[in-house]
């Protein structure tokens, strides 16, 4: 009987020792699973191992400053992250118009995209004083104004709609072009001249005496070729790509809309970055935006010197005569609906010099 107890009781504590051995194995086991679960984590949080691809959306083609100046802003980024951060150029609409592409981004599906002023104002109300004659002296003045806490404003208006703002490129200067030549305001009294169908556009032309015409840009060249229209205006490369020139030689640098075009990233793509990352596109789209600058002060100039070439007559306003066109724009300002709502963001703009 003491035989049967003390083989039973041995039979026990063998089973008990099996089962405190494979306790310590299963805990080992699962605590080491556990570590390199979190390991595994860790790196895919901090983007040391994990390759991802974005996609940046912009209407402009592959071959344009901005969009030039975007791939190189994706070449960097890939750079300074050996590979792990993959940015796509997705050039010429091919994920729709800005509108469309603006509003998959704010839900993640676009990464990076390029816009231009309209289409952000809703997210931003004092964007649309951007459109208003004459607000900047000139481009360097507008640059100013955009790279500093006036900026800063503009960007933290986004975070509401999970954009965030990255970088203002240089769209140039919107300026007037006539079939005679224009040097003062009182010069394009009674003209006919072809403007964006938009109440700014349209008053910035009622207010300078002229006959605002509502015409679509792929029919303004047989508009002026046929006198439906003596001018329009426009950037000086849209001028010169469009072959406007041909029925317009005459080109008045008054520089009435001065205004950038934005880049913006989303915020839930934004959120999923490290900090080092986020710095590293950061950096690297500030690269872009002064190479963007650099770009379209190239093609200005040289868009210039063959407008030049081809018999094109430019016209630099003289002070007083800028002031003239500012002072006939006054009402635009002053309207309850166009200028007035903006008169806070107006007086920043201007307190800058």
């Amino acid at each position: 009987m003491k035989k049967l107890i003390t083989v039973a009781l041995a039979g026990v504590m063998v089973l008990n020792l099996a089962a405190c051995g494979g306790s310590g194995t299963t805990e080992q086991t699962t605590a080491a699973s556990s570590d390199s679960t979190k390991t595994e984590a860790a790196e895919t949080q901090s983007g040391l191992t994990e390759t991802r691809t974005f996609k940046l959306a912009t209407d402009q083609a592959v071959d344009y400053p901005n969009t030039i100046a975007l791939q190189s802003f994706a070449d960097e980024v890939k750079e300074k992250t050996d590979g792990r951060i993959d940015i796509e150029i997705y050039p010429s609409a091919q994920l729709g118009d800005e509108n469309a592409y603006l509003q998959q981004l704010q839900f993640g599906a676009v990464d990076f995209a390029k816009s231009s002023i309209a289409p952000l104002a809703q997210f931003c109300t004092d964007l649309n004083a951007l459109s208003l004659p004459y607000l900047f002296d000139s481009t360097d003045h507008m640059f100013k104004c955009l790279d500093g806490e006036i900026g800063e404003e503009i960007f933290a208006s986004f975070e509401s709609a999970n954009i965030v703002g990255l970088g203002f490129t240089n769209n140039g200067s919107r300026c007037f072009f006539t079939k005679t030549p224009v040097h003062t305001a009182d010069d394009l009294a009674n003209m006919k001249l072809r403007v964006q169908s938009s109440p700014m556009m349209l008053g910035l032309v009622e207010s300078l005496g002229g006959f605002p015409q509502a015409i679509a840009s792929t029919e303004l060249y047989s508009a002026l070729q046929t006198g439906v229209v003596d001018g329009a205006e426009n950037n000086i490369n849209t001028y010169n790509g469009d072959s406007l020139y041909e029925q317009a030689p005459y080109f008045i640098y008054d520089h009435h809309n001065i205004q950038p075009e934005i880049i913006v990233a989303s915020k839930q793509t934004w959120d999923s970055l490290s900090e080092d990352d986020q710095t590293i596109i950061r950096a690297a789209m500030d690269n872009a935006m002064e190479y963007q600058k650099e770009l379209w002060s190239e093609k200005e100039e040289e868009n210039e010197k063959k407008l030049r070439e081809a018999g094109v007559t430019f016209y630099e306003p003289t002070t007083e005569e800028l002031e003239g066109f500012r002072a006939k724009c006054q009402t635009l300002y002053d309207d309850p609906e166009l200028g007035q709502p903006y008169a806070d963001f107006v007086a920043k703009i201007r307190a800058v010099k």
